[in-house]
């Protein structure tokens, strides 16, 4: 059984849309033994779990894990592509509008797993070239032995109070944060104000999620920007930690997983998506901390329903078209060179 965990950092993306051809659908295929590689953001603990439980469900098959923050996995992913060729049989990361050209450019397959028929139809995403494994949100965390006063909006972070105390992951580590930026820059009541009075603020923009919320927990940081799970995961383990979703809505931090077209083993690739979507996959996901997709997994005790739950509102294509630009423009303004 081969399985590994590679870490490489891309210092350039290369140009959407060099590959194309159109939308194909998963052929049928006999083979009950044999590899999928995965190219996924996930943590690395979890994503081993899930891994190590297929693989004990599916005698014979084994799955190899390449795994890469965000942005450095769809600088690698876009690389090979723009060659020709990939390795991924799955993928599975926080970047939609990524997802969205794959699946425009017939790089993804149209699959139909069994445990579809229990995922609400709005997590079905490009008539069935990709599924939302679970749901997670971008929130505000903070440490509640710093902060006596409960924060309600993005623009808590802003306030002078905090100068210097402020964490955040950077959009260029992390895909949620990326997905934050072409939403919250865009929106009304935020806008690029939001980014220049937060940093004024002399916020730590560094890294990623997880190390966000570690320090939130530690009091390195008194408030910040993290993912609502990992916020879970510090409060579980006792840190004196507690989120918010923002009045102005929380960031939906969609993961989709898929399959690619040009995969050797669809048959045993859709098996492993079917894994993550199944009751046993959606309760380990909970187990996790996440918040499940599938009907017949109950929502982790104190977490709010997905529709109790204010959202901002994100424009897929205008993330896709302007992620150098937003890139830049969020540079500037926090002076990260």
């Amino acid at each position: 059984m081969k399985r590994s965990v590679t870490v490489l950092v891309l210092a350039v993306f290369v140009a959407m849309g060099a590959w194309s051809g159109g939308q194909k659908e998963a052929p049928v295929s006999d083979g009950t033994t044999g590899t999928v590689t995965l190219y996924t953001s996930e943590t690395s603990s979890d994503v081993e779990g899930y891994v190590r439980q297929f693989e004990l469900s599916n005698p014979g098959v084994s799955v190899e894990v390449f795994r890469l923050g965000t942005t450095e996995l769809v600088a690698r992913l876009m690389t090979e592509l723009q060659a020709g060729s990939t390795s991924a049989d799955v993928v599975w990361f926080a970047d939609m509008a990524l997802f969205e050209r794959l699946a425009e450019n017939g790089d993804l397959l149209k699959i139909n797993p069994s445990e579809a028929q229990n995922i609400p139809a709005k997590y079905v995403y490009f008539d069935g070239m990709a599924y939302e494994a679970r749901l997670i949100y971008q929130i505000i965390a903070y440490n509640t032995n710093l902060v006596t006063s409960t924060p309600t909006s993005w623009w808590d972070l802003t306030d002078s109070k905090y100068r210097g105390a402020v964490g955040s992951a950077s959009p260029f580590v992390s895909g949620a944060t990326v997905t934050q930026v072409a939403t919250v820059s865009q929106d009304e009541r935020l806008g690029w104000d939001f980014y220049k009075k937060l940093a004024a603020n002399d916020p730590v923009v560094s890294g990623g999620n997880g190390g966000i919320a570690q320090g939130i927990a530690s009091g390195e940081y008194a408030i910040g920007i993290t993912v609502d799970f990992m916020a879970r995961a510090q409060m579980k383990q006792g840190a004196p930690l507690n989120y918010i979703y923002p009045e102005e809505g929380a960031l939906y931090v969609p993961t989709p997983v898929g399959v690619m077209a040009q995969t050797d083993v669809p048959e045993l690739a859709t098996q492993f998506v079917n894994y993550l979507l199944s009751v046993e996959g959606q309760i380990q996901q909970q187990n996790n901390g996440y918040m499940p997709v599938n009907r017949k997994v109950a929502l982790p005790e104190g977490i709010p329903s997905a529709n109790d739950i204010p959202i901002l509102t994100t424009d897929w294509n205008f993330l896709a078209e302007n992620r150098d630009m937003l890139l830049d423009q969020f540079a500037e303004i926090f002076g990260i060179d």
